[in-house]
């Protein structure tokens, strides 16, 4: 014969209530302790792998994502934020060979963790510059029938060609006020085409000295000319044409004629107001 009891249930002594509870309270500490440690970590991993991945990431962005693009004049750039983990850089760009200005545009070129490259830039189409290498070259005789229709006042943007590559100090000397321009160091309308500033041809051969076989892929996906031909244009630099800004009708009806000007093909024109200024 059986009989059922109820459970008897003992009462916990407020000690080992006490010890259960600041149990779990260390236990809650040791979690969040270790949780911040960890962030620590992450956040110091970033830090480092930033300062290693940082450097090289810009200074291959800062020149690739141009030295294809004569289209564009970059005025600033906003490099990798973040930890490192995902590089960023972001370019403040004008279009180039605008009469009277045009209104900025962005450029950014990320880096994953896994060191693929991407990019958002603006495109050609629909900049001077990019619709006047689009429509291709021009003859000579066709360029100086239309700068004959244009008054005195205007002034215009242009792609001058060579048919002979010039040394810099040729070109410098040809074109006035040339310091600042974008000139082709590969032929204008054969692509891939390689550009950079007139008065940097040294800064052009040391961001090439920075490149590797690495960089390649990168290269590609910046629209970059690839590491070899950049090699070899750097070991001798040569100006194939240039990009030439706000010169009056005049002075491209006087450098038309030059023997060495092989084509000169007119992006933009304008009048503009600042020629009633005389030049400081």
């Amino acid at each position: 014969m059986t009989s059922d009891f109820d459970e008897i249930v003992l009462p916990e002594p407020p000690s080992l209530r006490r010890a259960v509870f600041l149990g779990v309270l260390r236990t809650g500490f040791a979690a969040a302790a270790w949780l911040l440690v960890g962030g620590l970590l992450v956040v110091l991993g970033g830090i480092v792998l930033a300062g290693v991945r940082g450097e090289h990431f810009a200074q291959v962005v800062q020149g690739g994502a141009l030295v294809g693009r004569p289209e564009y004049a970059s005025a600033d750039s906003v490099c990798c934020p973040g930890l490192g983990y995902s590089l960023r850089m972001e370019l403040h760009l004008s279009a180039r060979g605008a009469i009277g200005g045009a209104a900025p545009v962005t450029g950014v070129v990320r880096e994953g963790l896994s060191g693929a490259i991407t990019t958002t830039m603006p495109p050609a189409a629909g900049t001077p510059i990019g619709d006047a290498l689009e429509r291709g070259r021009p003859a000579k005789t066709a360029t100086q029938a239309f700068l004959a229709t244009l008054p005195e006042s205007v002034v215009a943007s242009a792609v001058v060609e060579f048919g002979t590559p010039l040394t810099a100090n040729e070109f410098l000397g040809l074109i006035p006020d040339s310091l600042r321009a974008q000139v082709f160091l590969s032929a204008p309308y054969d692509g891939p085409i390689a550009t950079w500033q007139a008065a940097d041809l040294r800064g052009f051969q040391e961001w090439v000295s920075h490149l590797s076989g690495g960089d390649e892929d990168a290269l590609r996906t910046l629209d970059a000319p690839p590491l070899a031909q950049l090699r070899s244009l750097a070991a001798d630099p040569h100006v194939h044409g240039a990009v030439v800004e706000r010169l009056g009708s005049a002075q491209l009806r006087t450098l038309l004629p030059d023997p060495r000007v092989q084509s000169v093909n007119i992006a933009a024109v304008g009048f503009d107001p600042a020629r009633q200024f005389p030049p400081s």
